[in-house]
């Protein structure tokens, strides 16, 4: 894993000011989706210390009885990348119900003591930066069978009538929730064409959201 890029980078501005909760926002790694909760004055368990918990989303149902094993890390960072603190590695054990994934997720209780938080220059323009690493370690089916290293490029699912691949679940997702109307108002009922046209829009978004200056006529057109 220390070669692998963080699978979230979280920013927290003023961090002395914090007194609450802070949750990040849900980020996809290893094809589930997480968030993390960070505890700026610490938890019940050691109020001294700095806390962190990783969760697993249980609002992303796949194909019930797929279990998956993930090993994971935190590094605490500067405003200039320099290392603060790096936690232990976990492991966490996840199986996917009818109602989505199962975990009780992985609470880091004790990390670096508040106190060094107080340290004169220890933490730069009072900028707390967490990389959170996650790998997957192993992957089982329903049967029991080892898919950590099958190619499932190919594997749709059905996202409010429309089949669309693996990968794309999550963008697909925001679509609708932002505009539900799109399932209501699409006639076509041929799978091929709406297929077709979920893939066009994801291209003409992912077109958009690249800088102005990287557009061109032609890469517009071909959008």
């Amino acid at each position: 894993m220390s070669n692998q890029k963080p699978s979230l980078r979280f920013e927290i501005e003023n961090f002395s000011e914090q007194d609450n909760i802070i949750a990040s926002d849900t980020f996809v790694s290893g094809g589930c989706e997480w968030y993390i909760f960070v505890g700026p004055n610490g938890d019940c368990a050691a109020d001294s210390h700095l806390s962190l918990s990783l969760q697993l989303e249980d609002s992303t149902p796949l194909r019930g009885g797929v279990k998956r094993s993930f090993n994971f890390y935190f590094v605490l960072l500067n405003q200039s990348n320099k290392e603060l603190y790096r936690s232990t590695t976990g492991h966490l054990q996840a199986r996917n119900m009818a109602c989505g994934w199962n975990s009780e997720g992985w609470i880091y209780e004790k990390t670096l003591p508040l106190s060094k938080f107080q340290e004169k220059g220890f933490l730069e323009k009072d900028k707390l930066i967490i990389e959170f690493y996650i790998q997957v370690v192993e992957a089982f089916n329903g049967e029991g069978g080892d898919v950590s290293n099958k190619k499932n490029k190919n594997k749709t699912v059905d996202i409010n009538g429309f089949q669309v691949l693996a990968s794309q679940v999550t963008k697909v997702r925001k679509i609708f929730t932002a505009h539900p109307d799109i399932a209501l108002d699409f006639k076509p009922t041929i799978q091929e064409v709406k297929t077709a046209y979920m893939n066009v829009l994801l291209r003409v978004i992912k077109t958009l959201h690249k800088p102005p200056k990287s557009l061109s006529e032609t890469r517009l057109s071909k959008a």
